[in-house]
């Protein structure tokens, strides 16, 4: 079961998620991206952790909604270099210029998302000679809607400095 998610964009509203279309790169274009929510810590997602540090300027005037991913959601789950492997084995289409290729028009018929964890982001992000470096953070691309709850949320982002 994947915890609730924290999307951020400067539309108002949430709309529809944009099919999937394949790049050299290792991120496809479209899809949504989503940071697991972390009220908890201070700051509500690693990928706002990673804009406050990185590209403060992402956080401006943006909106945030709390999505929670129905219990029935099929996303594959990388938390290790072996993850990423097995996906790459099945999807993987180069692995040419340190970028590690999916078929990614190909992951979004068999899955719903895909999900980058803490440690599998650690695990990836350097590793040779598959890489995810490139996915910065914690995180997960959905190819569809499969959100049992949408909210609108409020969050406060605190600088580095506080």
């Amino acid at each position: 079961m994947i915890k609730p998610q924290l999307f951020c964009t400067e539309k108002e509203e949430f709309g529809e998620i944009e099919p999937v279309k394949n790049t050299k790169f290792v991120k496809p274009l479209g899809g949504l991206w989503t940071s697991t929510f972390t009220p908890e810590k201070r700051y509500p997602s690693a990928w706002i952790e990673w804009c406050v540090h990185e590209m403060p300027q992402w956080l401006e005037d943006i909106n945030c909604f709390l999505l929670v991913p129905r219990d029935d959601a099929r996303v594959y789950v990388i938390d290790s270099y072996a993850d990423l492997a097995r996906l790459y084995e099945r999807f993987g289409i180069s692995k040419e210029l340190g970028f590690t290729v999916m078929d990614w028009e190909e992951i979004a018929k068999h899955y719903d998302g895909v999900m980058l964890t803490e440690k599998g982001e650690v695990d990836t992000r350097f590793s040779r000679p598959l890489s995810l470096y490139g996915w910065d953070c914690e995180s997960t691309i959905w190819f569809r809607n499969v959100f049992k709850k949408v909210e609108k949320i409020k969050i406060r982002i605190k600088k580095r400095e506080e």
